[in-house]
């Protein structure tokens, strides 16, 4: 299912008959998670270059989830002109380690530059898992920590607040597999979310990119009172090559 919606509201010229070209938000297809359902978007700009990746989900999608880990894989619009291949909304019912830092129900937000395909044949015993990325790619904070199948290896900021005596509500990941950054991902724990959030985050940036390509700078987490959904984007994405 793809919509597309004007976004951008109208400028007028000086002589009031001109319109300014306006944003366009179109969605993928929806995806039922728990008792609610979710869907990927992307908003361009008038030039058709990318302004915006994320995606929203309802309420509902917080309650009614499996009694064991399950991820949801939201298919991304049609045309979409991002890196971002698939997005996969992970629901960890206990969360994972470290102990007592990312420990609590959460979802795990990847959003994969790679196929499903791609993502999925990666396995804890591929040598390929523990090759790094080159140091002149690496954001100068994260350091390399678990990985994960059918993910890839987790890439931790140590200035975040969890890491410093604070209970974790939302944090921002990388994940690397065969000497590349491969996806990104917010992680946000339920708890926070319930508090019914609209913060937006710096990210780290890494010095240098290794394909071209539209980056994020920023990332937001907020509930949409509204339209009663919650909405995590990845912001400000400005052109980068290699």
């Amino acid at each position: 299912m793809l919509l597309t919606l004007p976004l951008a509201i109208v400028s007028c010229s000086k002589d009031n008959n001109e319109q300014a070209p306006a944003q366009k938000i179109t969605y993928g297809a929806f995806v039922k998670v728990g008792n609610g359902q979710a869907r990927s978007y992307v908003i361009s700009n008038p030039d058709g270059t990318p302004g915006k990746i994320g995606l929203t989900f309802t309420e509902g999608a917080l309650e009614g989830l499996p009694s064991h880990n399950t991820p949801f894989k939201l298919p991304m619009p049609a045309g979409n002109p991002t890196l971002v291949n698939h997005i996969s909304l992970d629901y960890s019912i206990h969360g994972h380690g470290p102990e007592g830092i990312y420990d609590v129900p959460h979802f795990d937000i990847h959003f994969y530059m790679l196929s499903e395909k791609e993502v999925d044949a990666i396995t804890l015993d591929d040598p390929k898992i523990d090759i790094l990325p080159p140091a002149q790619h690496i954001p100068k904070n994260y350091v390399p920590g678990a990985n994960e199948p059918k993910m890839g290896k987790h890439w931790a900021d140590t200035t975040a607040h969890e890491w410093h005596g604070h209970d974790f509500t939302s944090t921002f990941i990388y994940g690397s597999y065969n000497g590349r950054f491969h996806f990104l991902e917010p992680m946000v724990a339920f708890s926070y979310l319930k508090t019914k959030p609209n913060e937006t985050f710096a990210i780290e940036q890494q010095p240098k990119v290794q394909q071209t390509g539209s980056y994020p700078q920023k990332y937001t987490i907020a509930w949409e009172k509204d339209d009663k959904i919650y909405n995590i984007s990845l912001n400000t994405l400005t052109l980068r090559q290699p």
